[in-house]
């Protein structure tokens, strides 16, 4: 697997989240941090932004699924924009979506923002995808 990643730090979006019905209602600002794995050889070679991952493609992705997505656990958000991402970007290897709540203890600045962070692998979501074909 190779070492190289395209990557989006510090996203911020409004996101409707949380366990209770009251807390989805209104929306929270989440902060997400993307590490999309690829192999990135062929666009040091070409300068060719067609051989790389795009990343306001990403950006738009990940504000498709934040939009479109109600739910009420951080963990369950992750997997659905690691999906996303998998699956709109066939050159990406791996993902690691990283989701913090910055406002829910604001006194404890980035480094104690809570939050989830998972990673999946193409073949992670290939194997979901096959298993619920059948």
């Amino acid at each position: 697997m190779t070492p190289d990643s395209v990557f989006i730090e510090g996203m911020r979006l409004p996101a409707h989240i949380g366990v209770s019905d009251e807390e989805r209602d209104t929306p929270q600002v989440l902060r997400f941090d993307l590490h999309l794995r690829c192999d990135l050889r062929r666009a040091g070679a070409s300068d060719s932004v067609r051989d790389t991952i795009d990343y306001g493609a990403v950006y738009q992705q990940v504000a498709m699924v934040v939009e479109e997505t109600s739910c009420k656990l951080l963990e369950h958000l992750a997997a659905r924009i690691a999906a996303a991402l998998l699956t709109a970007f066939p050159a990406c290897d791996e993902v690691r979506v990283r989701i913090g709540k910055p406002a829910l203890f604001p006194s404890t600045g980035r480094s104690g923002m809570p939050g989830v962070e998972i990673v999946r692998s193409r073949a992670e979501v290939g194997a979901k995808n096959s298993s619920e074909a059948g």
